[in-house]
């Protein structure tokens, strides 16, 4: 992003510049610069303002997948699996659903929970395969504090193999593919940590009051 927006004020620098050199004057003799340069200065802050823009719109395409995600649940701390991962530096659980449950599963252990009729009525959607949901012992680039992160089930490989391949939880915050064979590092924005190079998992936006002990995840 930071590229990006140097880019931008580069070419707008080299525009104000063109306009300052006598060449560019003989070549644009009608053109009256003393005109022209208070507009281009006005413009820096609509070509700053779009590089950004710009800028978090594709990052938003590599972290995000257009699969539809809706999922909001209420009395997590009812779920064991789902309340340490929420709760507990380093601890990851993943959420599926069968149609008629929601299946919350840790290393060892899994909680089912029927699908009640408020649930069916708003049609929870979990990605392409279900969620990976947690909190990393190591904050995201930027942030001071460590918050909930939630990934898709599916393996980065599905762009590759054109069929979801879902990922298995390992010990230590670590997620591994049978398929392409790459393990991938939760507690550090998902990215691969042993295999073949490849992209990090994909992201979804997660809120979660642990006073209302609610989770909310959508794209």
């Amino acid at each position: 992003m930071k590229n990006r927006v140097v880019s931008s004020l580069q070419e707008s620098f080299v525009c104000v510049t063109a306009l300052q050199s006598p060449a560019c004057a003989r070549t644009s003799p009608s053109t009256k610069r003393g005109a022209l340069l208070p507009r281009l200065l006005a413009a820096l802050p609509f070509l700053i303002a779009s590089a950004l823009l710009t800028s978090c719109q594709k990052a938003d395409d590599f972290y995000y997948t257009g699969a539809r995600v809706s999922f909001t649940y209420t009395y997590t701390n009812t779920i064991p699996e789902l309340n340490a991962a929420l709760g507990s530096m380093g601890e990851f659980c993943t959420i599926r659903t069968d149609g008629q449950n929601f299946i919350f599963s840790g290393l060892k252990t899994s909680t089912t929970r029927p699908l009640t009729a408020a649930d069916t009525r708003v049609h929870p959607a979990l990605g392409l395969s279900g969620l990976i949901v947690g909190l990393p012992n190591i904050p995201d680039v930027g942030a001071d504090v460590s918050r909930v992160v939630a990934f898709d089930l599916a393996c980065p490989c599905y762009d590759d193999y054109a069929s979801t391949r879902n990922l298995q939880l390992r010990a230590g915050g670590f997620a591994y593919c049978p398929r392409c064979q790459r393990t991938y590092n939760l507690n550090s924005q998902g990215i691969v940590a042993d295999g073949q190079p490849g992209r990090a998992l994909y992201r979804y936006r997660i809120t979660y009051n642990a006073f209302g002990n609610t989770v909310s995840i959508s794209n």
